[in-house]
């Protein structure tokens, strides 16, 4: 049998921006909830709201979808870092690129309208990753791709400097 917790996110002082997250396994799936609306609320006027919301969910609605659905994938849970302190609760995740940690995607909740549920989240978030191996090859610094980028352009100024030196 599967285990499955799933854990709402709402921000204290505008309950509409709020994210839900689901463990299941070994993965942890985020859904941003009323993503559209928090976009339209940014800005103030009435008519430009209705105009963006119009523009977001019909001409780049797929795009932006997509984007989300990239998003919300499944993430697996050793790749998550949950924060929570003084009240704020940020989760920061990695997505992978061909087993490689490759860029940090941050969601920021701010103070959240349960701080004991919360709280129960990242124990719960906490004890799932104890019993999970790590999903990548490398260990430490290696385990991201900025590492390798840097080792090769390292390498490559290593062998080309010194024939630049001698010709």
């Amino acid at each position: 049998m599967s285990f499955t917790y799933t854990y709402t996110a709402r921000n204290r002082d505008n309950p509409n921006r709020m994210v839900t997250f689901t463990i299941v396994d070994s993965h942890l799936k985020v859904n941003l909830t009323g993503l559209i609306e928090q976009v339209s609320e940014s800005f103030g006027d009435k008519d430009r709201k209705s105009a963006i919301k119009e523009i977001i969910s019909t001409q780049s609605g797929t795009g932006l979808y997509k984007a989300i659905e990239r998003l919300s994938g499944p993430i697996h849970i050793k790749d998550v870092k949950p924060t929570y302190k003084d009240g704020q609760l940020t989760v920061t995740f990695w997505s992978r690129v061909a087993r490689l940690r490759f860029a940090p995607i941050v969601v920021v909740m701010g103070e959240v309208d349960n701080p004991d549920a919360a709280a129960q989240f990242i124990t719960t978030l906490e004890q799932q990753q104890d019993q999970e191996e790590k999903p990548g090859f490398f260990a430490g610094p290696l385990d991201y791709w900025i590492t390798w980028i840097a080792m090769m352009i390292g390498l490559i100024v290593l062998f080309r400097w010194p024939r630049k030196k001698n010709a």
